[in-house]
C-alpha cells in the first residue's frame, strides 16, 4: 500500500477516531447533530416529497435491519439510511458546514443509525460514527472547494456524502487499513449531484444526500467483502479532483488541513441553521422577521439585500421568480426576506405560498447588492447581511447581522423535543433526550426513538 496517498491520509484520521480519543466538546457537539438528525427527520414526513420517498422505500424494504421514519416496518440499512436521510433534508434546515458548503449531518447520522442498528454497534460507536464522518466530509468537502475553481455545476453535498458516510462505518467498527482505503476509494466513485434543481424546481436536491448514505453504506460493504479500488482516486491521473476542477493545489490542501488540526474540527465547525431554507438565506431572512416583528410593514415601496457575492452566486438564491416549487422558495433570498416581511414567519405553510400575490410583487422590487466587505468577513467564516425597506411615505428601515443566528445546543434540544412531539408525548421526548444524553449505553435494537 502507498501510504503517501490521500485515501491513506485519510484512514490514519479514522483510525485515531475509532479509538474515541477526542475531547468531550466534540462528544457533545455529535450529540447536538444527532439530536438535530432526529428532529429533522421527524420534521420531514410533513413534507409533500414523504409520501413518494416511503412508497419507495416500501418497494425495497428487504432485510428488516433498521427503522425507517413514518413506516412501522423495519428495512434494510441501505434503504433505511437513503429514506431516513432524504426526509432529514427534505425539511432544507439540517446542519451546515460552510467550508465545504455541505450538509453533512443528514448523511453521516443516517448512515450511522442504520448500521448500528444492523452491526449492533454500541453508542460509543455510534459517537465515533459522527465524529468520523463530519471530519472526513469535512477534509475532502473543504478541499475541493478551497482552491476557487471547483465546477459548481456539481453539487458539494452529493459529491462528498458518500465519502463522508462511507467514513462514519470506518470509525465505528475499524477493520484494516487496506478495507478502509478501499472503502473511501470506492465512495469517491459514487459521487453525484448536479445543480439543475436550483432552477428547474425539482426535489432531487434532495435525493442527492440519500444516493450518498446509501452509497457510503454500499462502499463499506463492497470492501468488507474484498472489492479492491484505486487508492489515488482523487489526486491521481483522471482521478476526482482533476474530475471536478478542484485546482492543481488540492493534494496539498488535503495534506495541510490533516497536518494543521486536531481531531474533531469537522464537527466543530458544523452549525445548526435557525430555520428552514438555504444557508445563503439565514441572515437575510432572520433581519426580514426582525422588522416585521418590530415595525408595521405596509405600503413598501422597494427592498434592498446586501449580502455576499457568495451568497448571491450560489444556484437559485438570486430568484426574483416566477418560483414552480417550495424548494425555489428555500433558496431564493427575495422570497425568503419578501415573506418574512409579509407574512411575519418562514415555515412549511409560507414557504408553500409561492404563488402570493403580495410576496411576488414585493419580490420584483427586491434588489440584491453583493458587498466587498462582507466578502472579506465571508472569508473569515461568518455570513453578514443588511436588509433596507424603503417605505412609500419615504421613510427608510435599515437592519444589519454580522453572521446567522445559529443555534447552540441547548436550543437544538429545545427543537428536537418540539419536532419529535407528533410520535412521542412530552415525558417520553424527554426521557428519550436523557438517554441520549448517556449515549454510551443506548441499546439500538429497537431503533432510534425506542423509550
Amino acid at each position: 500500500m502507498k501510504k503517501q496517498t490521500l485515501t491513506y491520509l485519510a484512514v490514519e484520521r479514522l483510525k485515531q477516531i475509532s479509538a474515541g480519543d477526542f475531547s468531550s466538546e466534540v462528544r457533545e457537539k455529535a450529540l447536538s447533530c444527532l439530536l438535530d438528525f432526529l428532529g429533522a427527520a421527524q420534521s420531514g414526513l410533513l413534507t409533500q416529497l414523504s409520501n413518494s420517498i416511503l412508497k419507495y422505500a416500501e418497494l425495497h424494504a428487504d432485510k428488516p435491519e433498521a427503522y425507517v421514519f413514518g413506516s412501522d416496518r423495519a428495512m434494510c440499512a441501505e434503504t433505511a439510511a437513503f429514506t431516513n436521510t432524504v426526509l432529514a433534508h427534505s425539511v432544507a434546515r439540517d446542519d451546515m458546514h460552510l467550508d465545504s458548503c455541505s450538509h453533512m449531518g443528514s448523511m453521516v447520522v443516517s448512515t450511522s443509525l442504520a448500521l448500528a442498528q444492523r452491526d449492533k454497534w454500541t453508542g460509543e460507536q455510534l459517537i465515533r460514527a459522527i465524529v468520523g464522518g463530519h471530519e472526513i466530509g469535512a477534509l475532502l468537502g473543504t478541499t475541493i472547494r478551497g482552491g476557487g475553481t471547483f465546477n459548481t455545476h456539481f453539487r458539494a453535498s452529493g459529491l462528498i456524502g458518500a465519502f463522508a458516510a462511507a467514513g462514519a462505518a470506518i470509525a465505528a467498527s475499524f477493520t484494516t487499513e487496506e478495507e478502509a482505503v478501499n472503502a473511501l476509494a470506492l465512495a469517491v466513485n459514487m459521487a453525484s449531484g448536479i445543480n439543475a434543481w436550483a432552477w428547474a424546481g425539482g426535489s432531487e436536491i434532495y435525493i442527492h444526500n440519500g444516493i450518498a448514505s446509501r452509497a457510503g453504506i454500499t462502499s463499506y460493504d463492497l470492501a468488507y467483502s474484498g472489492v479492491h479500488a484505486s487508492d489515488t482516486v482523487l489526486e491521481g491521473r483522471d482521478g476526482f479532483f482533476e474530475a471536478i476542477n478542484a485546482g492543481s493545489g488540492a493534494a496539498d490542501l488535503f495534506r495541510t488541513w490533516v497536518e494543521t488540526y486536531s481531531i474533531g474540527k469537522g464537527i466543530l465547525d458544523v452549525n445548526f441553521k435557525p430555520a428552514a431554507g438555504c444557508n445563503f438565506t439565514q441572515t437575510s431572512s432572520a433581519i426580514a422577521l426582525k422588522i416585521s416583528s418590530k415595525h408595521k410593514i405596509d405600503n413598501v415601496e422597494s427592498v434592498k439585500v446586501m449580502t455576499t457575492t457568495a451568497a448571491i452566486s450560489y444556484p437559485g438564491c438570486d430568484n426574483l421568480g416566477p418560483l414552480e416549487s417550495k424548494s425555489h422558495g428555500k433558496l431564493s433570498i427575495q422570497y425568503g426576506v419578501c415573506a418574512a416581511l409579509i407574512f411575519g414567519r418562514l415555515d412549511e405553510e409560507t414557504f408553500s405560498c409561492i404563488d402570493d400575490e403580495r410576496v411576488n410583487s414585493l419580490m420584483k422590487r427586491c434588489l440584491l447588492v453583493a458587498d466587498p466587505d462582507y466578502d472579506k468577513e465571508y472569508a473569515k467564516g461568518l455570513q453578514p447581511a443588511t436588509v433596507e425597506v424603503v417605505l412609500k411615505d419615504g421613510n427608510m428601515i435599515r437592519e444589519a447581522a454580522p453572521d446567522v443566528p445559529w443555534l447552540g445546543a441547548q436550543e437544538v434540544a429545545t427543537r428536537f423535543l418540539h419536532e419529535i412531539s407528533p410520535c412521542l408525548s412530552a415525558d417520553k421526548a424527554e426521557q428519550l433526550l436523557q438517554q441520549y444524553q448517556k449515549i454510551e449505553g443506548f441499546d439500538f435494537s429497537s431503533g432510534p426513538l425506542s423509550v
